[in-house]
């Protein structure tokens, strides 16, 4: 199993980046490279079980199951159920931390999969790099945009 992990500080508090992450159909609004998201069927965004359907740019559609959701702990865990990436059984889990000093958010996305060795070390160097930073990236400025409108 391949264990990748990505972390940032955003300049807002919990309740404002949960607020932008717990709808798991959102994806789409911080995700850089998603054209589209959408939640299958009638499931809300925030029912354990839903599928969302993300459309990425450079690897087609990826089908996503919530696994957990958590309020309390400002966490949701999801899997890949259907995707053209060359890796299987993934599963990744968003968790907030709230940080007192400057009413700050401590972000972390950790991933794990399996991959055939000729894709596993691009893989694991893709996944934080590509995909975790540049949504926190992403965050950060969203949350910006709003404290200014504020």
């Amino acid at each position: 199993m391949i264990n990748v992990m990505a972390s940032s500080v955003l300049n807002a508090p919990v309740s404002s980046v949960w607020g932008v992450i717990r709808d798991f159909g959102a994806l789409g609004r911080w995700l850089p490279g998603a054209k589209n998201c959408v939640i299958e069927g009638d499931d809300p965004g925030d029912r354990v079980g839903a599928i969302r359907r993300v459309e990425m740019g450079d690897v087609g559609v990826i089908r996503e199951q919530l696994l957990a959701l958590s309020d309390v702990e400002h966490a949701v865990t999801f899997s890949i159920i259907e995707s053209a990436l060359p890796i299987r059984n993934y599963r990744s889990t968003i968790m907030l931390l709230p940080i007192t000093d400057g009413d700050r958010t401590f972000i972390r996305w950790r991933g794990q999969f399996e991959a055939s060795a000729e894709h596993a070390a691009s893989m694991e160097a893709r996944m934080p790099t590509h995909i975790y930073q540049p949504a926190f990236d992403r965050l950060a400025e969203i949350l910006a945009l709003r404290e200014t409108r504020s």
